[in-house]
């Protein structure tokens, strides 16, 4: 950043619950004051919230709205009230915040052609206000509403025209729509538009207000928090508070603005926007990598050292999504220029007000304004704890309920609904030279208003502002070149120290107030060529008339200067100026009194502008729905079972919009979203009484029947599927007190037995120095130390190192008890991290017979883990446990919460309950990462493979009979030691911490593809449909017996729980440690051929060899 491209921030104006002004919103922000506030029985009712509705439980009636959103001033503006009524609240507030961010920069609009020219880029929610008056002229509660007027007044297109037309604003007029990151986008492209020399002052910000005033119904899963309240980044979170605000910043090149003597409130370093695009995994749902990426972006623009930043202000949804996603996104922006940890403080201003819809991002921006200028990082209201505690750590942030200093720039991010990510980066504004001028014995004060109320209500601000310590030659000087003149004028004139009574007592003497018509000014001289004389004449502008006699017969709409010395007697509009500067100055007061227009722009001395108290607007109340009748709500007789598919269906269509949709079309494929998920809940709880999350009965592969079965089975309260009972009863288990982190630092690794197990093993061994306690089953220590030795010859790995490996012998199913007492508590003394690699890998069990294996013993673990104070967790799950989020059409994401997939079976609902409950575990503390790995296949040097996989069995099938079946589904893979090496360097990886990772390739490949390598590798075979594949199978397995053969035969492939019928997986979060471990997740030809041939060593695949399945062919 240069003097060239440094962008100041000139001037606020606002409206944010609580406050009218910029200074009571920063006032209230450092005070900790919550906006939020529950709405009255009578607001709900003029909103059509019947009583019915409002006292139902899940009702919330608690959001953070403005005080008088329907007042305007609409006389200021010069509408009439009939048209003033049909404008948007939003459209009006916006027009008054704008007005008053010029006034707090000292640059009112002006109408004179060498004034600088302004541009204004803005953003709205959608009008509520606008909906409202059309429903209700849709249904005949209103008439005479035309269609232009209702478009001009309530279309997010016309905010900012609207303010260029009112205020005669000539430069760009832009119209900014990017959903909740609208008004920080603005700021973006009204820097742009500054640098680029559209303009000279841009304002840039937005309107976003819940108009008319109602409260919601709380809805599982949906975005709105349980209680009206916003805890941004806490774990008790559930979601955002609907908020009204309106805020508007004033912009200029930092070059004009310190030529000019501007107040600097704040500096743009730099600034960016992008969207994630086709990375989302859904249109409303966030991914880390865009506002990480518009993060590295802005502070590169911006040319600083990212240590230096030291505050965040951040988007702040406070949902477990958003919250989640943006940490990452915020900590991965800035690991880009550093790795230390927690050197920056983090906050959102939705903790006070709510979210403010399309001025969320300019509300950000005033609050860190305030930040940099002052140093001070307000309190973070309602914090007490993180919810993402691990990710937190590993983070370059802090957070904390209290305020605190701190030193340094100031960062501000904004997430867009639709993908559209903002930043901006400030740094403090150059401090005011320090005056070494005396004060002047005399001041004189220019105030001027439209209506006498009004002056004396500007004239009391300014006796505010007077005794919170402003220089009044600042005030003075801010007067003269920072207002617009109206008829209504006074001039104070008064030593320094007397200025506030004489304002709050504007009586004769020291106060001149009058009312004037516009006058021309007549300098009557014979000393033209003095040098007082030429800076009278260039003040009063070129129209200025000088003679050298004064007229004979004075007129109404002149005003007469006589320089020098006259007798002009009772002469009116007239005034005579002695030669000298204290003279001229009272003579140009005088004349300004009397209405002749003063270009006083250059500045007395030292003065500058500041920002002083904007117009005390008369507002009154516009309001076209003040008159209607509000209908109750629509009320839904019972259904019976038999009937809840049909009025199910019917739901959908009306959704949808389409009649054709059928029972079991999925919610995804029709193009279901997030958003309408909500609607859909809460649609379905009005109606039969069931709150039903869209999550539980299948996320993007809802249907229709699904939730219709789902609602016969639960009867009133939440729906349930299947094992759903003993699923969530199961999510709800005690997991224990949580005690303080203990100092230990070896492994506890569970299942090293097993296939990932014992490569996870050999790579902790490898990768790190500490000691392994290896949990097994056996009798004793020497039993089960020999079960590992027989694991790592099975796998051919190096036998583990008896210095540094210790066999725990016990049952999983007692973990708890066993850990607790192995070596009396020498676990609970050592260990400082476990990986939980155990499961009971099957996929055609249900549920209730998984849990015992795969459930209950992590509960057991988790209750041993955090009564020991263990602080480091890593599971090892499955894609199994993820499920296309809604909106995602298949695609499975790397998100830590996920949907439950009704596809998934017994396996996969336990590894997404496990999910689920470390979830749970992690709000205490617990850092915790997910590794997500999908089929495995062999170690890429050995070979060694698993021989119960049903992969390897199917391949080993399809070669023994010569066909492949001809099924594209998506086989997502990975080799198991590149697995086993991610999931202990990831683990032990700084920043890990509260991710989870999809461990397969970045290309699943099809069975056909795979037997296509091992056709490479000179094993071809045909291809044949599906049942005659299994018919083929079936016969070779009746004709030898071959075990292996049998259980393919048997076997349904739609069994193989891996996430495979999904379009795609996402798995982007471990592709850096790829490439920094030079690996690869590739399956290739050479790799599978290794497997066969280790397969061929083991006894059940004996008869399966690639030799013989060849030498079969065709049979």
């Amino acid at each position: 950043m240069s003097l060239d491209t440094a962008i100041a921030v000139v001037g606020v104006g606002c409206r944010f619950p609580g406050a009218d002004t910029p200074e009571q919103f920063w006032d209230n922000l450092d005070r900790g004051v919550l906006g939020m506030r529950e709405l009255s029985d009578d607001e709900l009712r003029a909103a059509g919230i019947g009583p019915d509705q409002s006292a139902s439980p899940d009702y919330v009636r608690r959001i953070a709205p403005l005080a008088g959103p329907g007042l305007f001033a609409a006389d200021f503006f010069g509408y009439p009230p009939a048209e003033a009524e049909l404008i948007d609240p939003q459209q009006r507030l916006l027009l008054e915040t704008c007005w008053e961010a010029l006034e707090h920069a000292g640059h009112p609009p002006r109408a004179e052609d060498d004034t600088p020219r302004i541009g204004v880029f803005a953003g709205l929610s959608a009008s509520g206000y606008a909906f409202a008056l059309q429903l209700a002229r849709a249904r005949g509660a209103v008439t005479g509403l035309a269609d232009l007027s209702l478009q001009l007044g309530g279309t997010v297109d016309f905010g900012a025209p609207r303010v260029a037309h009112k205020l005669g604003l000539r430069g760009p007029s832009i119209a900014v729509q990017t959903a909740c990151s609208s008004s920080l986008t603005a700021v973006h492209y009204a820097v742009l538009s500054l640098l680029a020399g559209e303009c000279d002052i841009a304002l840039a910000g937005g309107a976003g207000l819940v108009e008319p005033a109602a409260g919601y119904q709380y809805v599982p899963g949906g975005i709105l928090s349980t209680d009206g309240y916003c805890r941004s980044f806490d774990a008790r979170s559930s979601g955002t508070t609907p908020g009204s605000g309106v805020g508007v910043v004033a912009l200029r090149r930092l070059a004009d603005a310190l030529a000019d003597r501007d107040p600097v409130l704040a500096v743009v370093r730099g600034s960016a926007v992008g969207n994630d695009g086709a990375q989302r995994p859904g249109f409303t749902a966030p991914t880390p990598s865009g506002p990480a990426d518009v993060v590295s972006a802005s502070l590169h623009t911006a040319d600083i050292d990212a240590e230096l930043l030291g505050y965040v202000e951040a988007h702040g949804s406070g949902t477990s999504l958003g919250d989640h996603v943006e940490l990452r996104g915020l900590a991965d922006g800035i690991r880009a220029f550093t790795k230390r940890a927690g050197f920056c403080a983090l906050g959102s201003v939705k903790v006070n007000i709510g979210h403010t819809g399309a001025a969320a991002g300019v509300a950000g921006l005033i609050k860190a304004v305030h930040v940099v200028s002052t140093g001070y990082v307000p309190p973070h209201p309602l914090f007490e704890r993180p919810r993402d505690p691990g990710l937190l750590a590993d983070s370059p942030f802090t957070l904390s309920a209290e305020g605190r200093q701190i030193s340094g720039h100031v960062l501000v991010n904004s997430m867009g609904l639709g993908g559209t990510n903002a930043a901006v980066v400030l740094s403090a504004g150059p401090a005011p030279g320090q005056s070494t001028a005396a004060a002047p014995e005399v001041v004189r004060l220019q105030v001027s208003a439209r209506t006498r109320a009004e002056l004396d209500k500007a004239s009391a601000r300014l006796a505010d502002a007077l005794e919170s310590g402003m220089r009044p030659i600042d005030v003075a000087h801010t007067l003269r070149v920072g207002r617009t003149d109206f008829p209504e004028r006074r001039v104070v004139t008064a030593p320094p120290e007397q200025l506030t009574k004489a304002l709050r007592l504007p009586r004769p003497g020291p106060v001149r107030t009058r009312r004037t018509e516009e006058r021309r000014a007549v300098v009557v001289t014979e000393h033209r060529e003095h040098p007082l004389c030429q800076q009278l004449l260039a003040v009063l502008g070129p129209d200025v008339e000088v003679l050298s006699s004064i007229p004979a017969v004075p007129h109404d709409d002149v005003f007469t200067l006589v320089l020098g010395s006259a007798d002009i007697g009772t002469r009116p509009n007239t005034t005579v100026v002695a030669l000298d500067e204290a003279a001229l100055d009272e003579a140009l007061a005088t004349a300004w009194l009397h209405g002749v227009r003063i270009d006083r722009q250059r500045p007395v001395g030292d003065a500058r502008r500041i920002a002083l108290p904007t117009y005390p607007f008369t507002r009154r109340r516009f309001w076209a729905l003040d008159d209607l009748t509000p209908e109750p709500p629509p009320t839904h007789a019972p259904v019976t079972a038999d009937g809840v598919e049909g009025q199910l269906l019917e739901l959908w269509r009306d959704l949808f919009g389409r009649p054709e949709i059928g029972l079991d079309d999925e919610f995804g494929a029709l193009g279901g979203t997030s958003l309408m998920s909500v609607q859909l809940a809460l649609k379905v709880q009005q109606q039969h009484g069931v709150l039903v999350n869209l999550h539980r009965v299948g996320g993007s592969r809802a249907t229709v029947r699904r939730i219709a079965a789902a609602l016969s089975e639960s009867g009133p309260g939440p729906a349930t599927d299947g094992d759903g009972p003993l699923l969530d009863a199961d999510l709800t288990a005690d997991l224990g007190p949580q005690s303080a982190t203990n100092a230990g630092t070896d492994f506890l690794l569970t299942g090293a037995t097993g296939y990932v197990g014992a490569f996870l093993l050999h790579e902790l061994l490898r990768r790190t120095e500490h000691r392994v306690y290896c949990l097994v089953r056996a009798v004793d220590e020497a039993e089960a130390l020999a079960r590992l030795r027989d694991a790592a010859a099975r796998f051919r790995l190096p036998a583990p190192d008896p210095d540094r490996v210790v066999a725990v012998p016990g049952d999983l199913r007692d973990v708890g008890r066993v850990c607790h007492d192995f070596r009396d508590g020498e676990l609970s003394r050592r260990v400082g991290h476990i990986v939980n690699s155990a499961a009971r890998v099957v996929f055609t069990e249900p549920y209730r017979v998984l849990r015992t294996d795969n459930v209950l013993p992590l509960v057991g673990l988790l209750r041993w883990a955090r009564a020991a104070g263990v602080g480091e967790f890593s599971q090892v799950s499955s894609i199994a446990a993820t499920g296309p989020s809604v909106g995602d059409r298949g695609r499975l994401t790397e998100a830590r919460s996920q949907p439950l997939d009704p596809h998934s079976g017994g396996y996969g609902a336990s590894k997404w309950a496990a999910e689920r409950l470390l979830e749970r575990a992690e709000l205490d503390g617990l850092r915790v990462r997910v590794f997500r790995p999908g089929l495995i296949s062999g170690d890429r040097e050995t070979g060694a493979c698993n021989t119960r996989d049903m992969l390897f069995r199917l391949l080993a099938a399809g070669l023994a009979v010569g066909a492949h079946p001809l099924d594209d589904r998506l086989v997502p893979l990975a080799p198991v030691d590149v697995v086993a090496r991610a999931v202990i360097g990831l683990a032990t990886q700084p920043g890990s911490a509260s991710r989870a990772y999809n461990l397969v390739d970045t290309i699943a490949p099809t069975l056909p593809v795979l037997f296509g390598l091992l056709a490479e590798a000179g094993h071809p075979t045909r291809p044949l449909p599906v049942t005659e594949w299994f018919g083929l199978v079936a016969e070779r397995a009746l004709a030898t017996g071959d075990p292996v053969l049998s259980s393919i035969a048997l076997y349904d492939l739609d069994r193989l729980d891996t996430g495979s019928a999904s379009d795609s997986v996402d798995c982007e979060q471990w592709q850096a440690w790829l490439r920094a471990d030079n690996s690869s997740a590739r399956v290739d030809a050479d790799q599978l051929a290794r497997s066969l041939a280790y397969l061929s060593d083991q006894p059940e695949f004996a008869g399966l060899t690639p030799v013989t399945a060849t030498d079969t062919g065709g049979s």
